[in-house]
């Protein structure tokens, strides 16, 4: 007689987020209005139980677009963090497509993320990268782990490592990358609530590596709930790492509808080296987590 063992499958979950927003860009000689999506989404995760302590778990997401439905050139889906991972008192290991240990070691101090005034527009190291293995540790002590990249590019191997804290009140990481898409990189971050204000600081620097210039970036931000649904944030980038003397300032008001849906509203001024070419953007939307 054949016995099989069965794995013990959990729930598959199916998930997705609508964000959308309707956005006027002031490029001083004309105005734009239209409808942006802002990183909407859609996918599913698992996790198979092989023995006690010792799971298979996965995720499949991709990037859609409601507002014209392709999200990647003519094509419908955009793949986003996409795996295969095994999980035990080992700690975690996974591969496929994911984001890079560096660009997680933001923590989220990036309050405009996916939107007109996302860091990526000012800082380098923003990287979703494919041909991806890597490896997070459990617990070293308590808050304290690693997280260790590597990536396969036509460039040769790049690395991306991360020291991530966390405790009850404080967030902090310290990230470096090593020949991912011609730069290394160096980042710390930090978040922690001072005065009912949720602080967040980050300073990264980046070395072009075909030419040896080293360049320097920071990002200060700060929320602040005004009621029991509302909050006020405000945001500071600058770096020369993207644009010449570049900066963006930004203002934002989210209001929290119910568990699932919120609004927002944001004003942003994107600077250069050159006053005619600042940018303005103002706009107004909507988020529904699914």
């Amino acid at each position: 007689m054949l016995t099989v063992n069965c794995i013990s499958v959990a729930d598959v979950n199916v998930y997705g987020k609508i964000n959308l927003s309707l956005e006027s860009a002031d490029y001083k000689t004309s105005t734009e209005t239209d409808f942006n999506n802002n990183a909407s989404r859609i996918g599913a995760k698992g996790k198979f139980e092989i023995k006690e302590g010792l799971n298979i778990s996965f995720q499949i997401e991709n990037e859609i677009d409601p507002t014209d439905g392709r999200a990647d050139g003519d094509k419908v889906f955009k793949e986003r963090n996409t795996f295969i991972a095994i999980e035990g008192v080992f700690g975690k290991f996974l591969t496929g497509t994911h984001d890079t240990a560096f660009k997680l070691g933001q923590l989220k101090v990036d309050l405009f993320n996916d939107t007109r005034a996302d860091i990526k527009y000012i800082l380098r190291g923003e990287n979703r990268m494919n041909s991806f293995i890597g490896y997070t540790s459990p617990e070293l002590i308590d808050g304290l782990n690693i997280s260790i990249n590597s990536i396969s590019q036509s460039s040769g191997n790049g690395e991306s490592f991360a020291l991530n804290y966390a405790n009850d009140k404080i967030k902090a990481a310290l990230a470096i990358e090593q020949n991912l898409k011609g730069y290394d990189g160096q980042r710390f971050s930090i978040m922690l609530p001072l005065a009912g204000i949720d602080l967040g600081l980050l300073y990264q620097s980046s070395k072009k590596l075909s030419t040896g210039k080293s360049y320097s970036g920071h990002v200060v931000s700060l929320k602040r709930k005004v009621s029991n649904k509302g909050s006020v944030y405000f945001q500071n980038a600058a770096s020369d790492m993207k644009i010449v003397s570049g900066s963006q300032n930004s203002i934002g008001y989210t209001y929290k509808i119910n568990k699932s849906t919120k609004a927002f509203a944001h004003y942003s001024i994107l600077n250069k080296e050159d006053s005619a070419d600042d940018i303005t953007f103002a706009s107004i939307g909507f988020e529904y987590k699914f």
